[in-house]
């Protein structure tokens, strides 16, 4: 009895589905729904695509696999083996994240997303899902999300520290256009690749603060401003994955006010109120003596020895007794 060939159950996201009976009887029918393609892979390669519609399984409308087979006697009686591959042509959505260093040897940490769809499903047959033996959407959103991971590793090695805090819309477009060559390879439209966010240690979050700041190289090692800070704040509270990315934007505004009035050697560097000693404005507790930032010491308050009435400042007598001070 002929056969029924479909995608039965297909969800949102799905993005492939193998049929499991390779034995193909002529005169089945494949049905493909909108949105989808069918391919038949056979002997690592894909031969017809089969576009939305039913298909009847006949020598005619499969004119790639007739021909390969025709080598075999009596080939259009006998059911013939080929795998019955199906593809999601909609567009998706991916997100991806990981480790990284910049060219200056700087560590990064990145999480964006991207947006795809298959193209050229024979190609991505091809290359994906029968080179690669990729038979479920799982598998498949796994191997395009670890392809990007990657290729952001090597990619953002090419960049400087600075250039990707301060321009990452511009090195998100270099990226894409460097890599999408290689997803067209694969039968794959690169819609859009972007990055949402990047982040360093906080060590290197001081630093790019003072280097936009002006701050010259010798005043930096002396006020050792860098390496302190950066120990206070990763003690501190929140200073994990994802801090930079609030407290980049903000540094790098206070360092070009700083660098733009002038002032970045003097004010741009903040005074222990208890010890006197310089540290950056990110840094939370003082480099020199650990007196936390940016708490205003209070003065002890008085009382009078004669009847216990508080005293204010410039006071000579008791306001509540007349004693004299």
């Amino acid at each position: 009895m002929p056969e029924v060939y479909e995608w039965m159950g297909a969800r949102p996201g799905d993005i492939v589905y193998r049929h499991p009976d390779d034995r193909i009887q002529w005169g089945s029918q494949i049905i493909v729904k909108q949105n989808q393609a069918a391919i038949l892979f056979k002997e690592g390669k894909a031969y017809d695509v089969l576009t939305p519609g039913r298909h009847f399984i006949k020598s005619k409308n499969l004119p790639l696999i007739t021909k390969l087979l025709s080598r075999i006697v009596g080939f259009d009686r006998s059911p013939f083996n080929a795998e019955v591959i199906f593809i999601s042509t909609s567009d998706y959505k991916g997100k991806f994240g990981g480790r990284s260093q910049t060219m200056d040897l700087a560590p990064l940490q990145f999480h964006g997303e991207y947006y795809w769809e298959v193209k050229d499903p024979s190609a991505f047959v091809m290359e994906i899902v029968g080179n690669q033996k990729i038979y479920n959407s799982a598998s498949a959103t796994d191997y395009l999300r670890g392809f990007f991971i990657q290729t952001s590793i090597d990619q953002l090695s090419k960049f400087k520290l600075i250039q990707v805090m301060q321009e990452l819309d511009e090195v998100s477009e270099t990226i894409e256009k460097d890599i999408y060559p290689q997803v067209t390879r694969w039968g794959i439209n690169l819609i859009d690749l972007k990055y949402l966010g990047v982040d360093t240690t906080p060590e290197y979050r001081d630093r790019l603060f003072w280097m936009q700041s002006g701050v010259s190289a010798d005043k930096l090692i002396t006020l050792k401003t860098v390496e302190k800070s950066s120990e206070h704040l990763g003690k501190s509270p929140g200073a994990g994955f994802g801090a930079g990315m609030v407290l980049m934007p903000e540094l790098m505004r206070q360092a070009d006010k700083a660098k733009s009035s002038g002032r970045a050697d003097d004010e741009a560097v903040v005074t222990c109120q208890k010890c006197g000693g310089h540290s950056s404005p990110a840094a939370k507790f003082c480099p020199t003596c650990g007196t936390q930032m940016g708490v205003k010491p209070r003065k002890a308050l008085q009382f009078c020895t004669n009847c216990g009435d508080k005293i204010d400042k410039g006071e000579k007598f008791c306001s509540a007794c007349g004693q004299k001070f």
